[in-house]
């Protein structure tokens, strides 16, 4: 096999894509809606809706030296301290630990906050936890990690490993449409019996077409997750307090799955567009077969490979196999001499 023929192939497809509107204007929507509008659509409504205060805890490191404990303090300055059922009147609070307590008109700064009441308190830079009551308490740079915050950095994570799954869906469904014109397509423009006729043997032909559309997939396959990427961690940031992005999961998602996705889809469609004459129903039976490959997916992707990189390496394990025989099979089923003679 000679990859030169085959890369002239897919050089030819690609200039021909260049001049299809329909082919463009498929290959632009897709990292339009998969890179912008769907994590704007997942985690946006979570943002507006969090508490401007609540978030992750801060990393605080404490050193206590001395214990205070059952009683009443007013006034003073306290560093490296530990309060335990105290109330604390008019006094300032540096890098301490405060549990079961009581603050009025307090400054507390860079301090770890458990089942506390607060009342006309400055809080700086401080974790707060368990928070039975406030008033008057004015917050700079500090987080009240309830209960609710926990369960939103879950759901943020769980929505930010399922989003993966809706964005495998691009080199599997791009190459349904961009497909369908391999072969019929260039029948329509009658182009295909020279490309035919010329010295190429079939799994030439074949890579050629393949290469072409998997170069043309990927990279809007890619470009959507880099987009994605960038607006995921600036609307996950606020309630995670990191940038989740990019992990494990994506990065063999996008780097090893995505492209296996895309050879199968694109080995499924191109053995279809040989075998019909019609545009519309090259697309439509290539939509039917890669059809159980995304319900697949689904399941792929809710199963322990929705939290695990291990198993997301066997799933690609798999898919390579599943690859390997279905470009097998395509070799054996194409015949050239079939299109030339019945495609009148």
């Amino acid at each position: 096999m000679r990859i030169r023929k085959s890369w002239i192939v897919a050089k030819k497809d690609m200039a021909e894509f260049r001049t299809n509107r329909y082919i463009i204007f498929t290959i632009l929507l897709m990292p339009t809606i998969m890179g912008v509008i769907v994590p704007v659509t997942y985690f946006l409504p979570i943002q507006l809706f969090a508490e401007e205060e609540s978030g992750p805890p801060l990393d605080i490191k404490l050193t206590t030296n001395y214990d205070l404990d059952n009683h009443t303090v007013f006034g003073g300055n306290f560093t490296n301290a530990s309060f335990q059922n105290m109330v604390v009147i008019n006094s300032v609070i540096d890098a301490s630990r405060v549990r079961n307590t009581t603050l009025r008109f307090v400054v507390v700064n860079n301090s770890v906050l458990d089942n506390v009441s607060l009342e006309h308190c400055i809080i700086i830079g401080s974790n707060i936890y368990n928070l039975e009551s406030r008033e008057g308490v004015i917050l700079e740079g500090s987080s009240i990690v309830s209960e609710e915050s926990s369960e939103r950095t879950e759901i943020t994570l769980s929505m930010l490993n399922f989003l993966l799954f809706f964005y495998m869906i691009i080199p599997a469904v791009i190459p349904t449409f961009i497909a369908s014109y391999s072969f019929v397509g260039e029948k329509n423009n009658r182009s295909l019996e020279p490309l035919l006729a010329t010295p190429t043997t079939d799994l030439e032909l074949l890579l050629g077409k393949t290469l072409s559309i998997f170069v043309v997939t990927m990279a809007a396959t890619w470009i959507s997750y880099g987009i994605s990427t960038v607006l995921v961690d600036l609307l996950a940031f606020p309630l995670l307090g990191y940038y989740p992005l990019p992990n494990a999961l994506w990065l063999i998602g996008f780097l090893v799955l995505a492209p296996l996705f895309c050879i199968l889809s694109i080995s499924l469609n191109v053995l279809v567009s040989s075998k019909v004459t019609d545009v519309r129903a090259s697309q439509q039976i290539g939509g039917l077969i890669v059809l159980p490959v995304l319900v697949f997916v689904f399941l792929t992707f809710a199963g322990p490979a929705f939290s695990s990189a291990w198993m997301m390496v066997v799933y690609s394990i798999i898919f390579f196999a599943i690859d390997a025989a279905v470009v097998f099979l395509s070799t054996k089923v194409f015949r050239r001499e079939e299109i030339l003679t019945r495609w009148k």
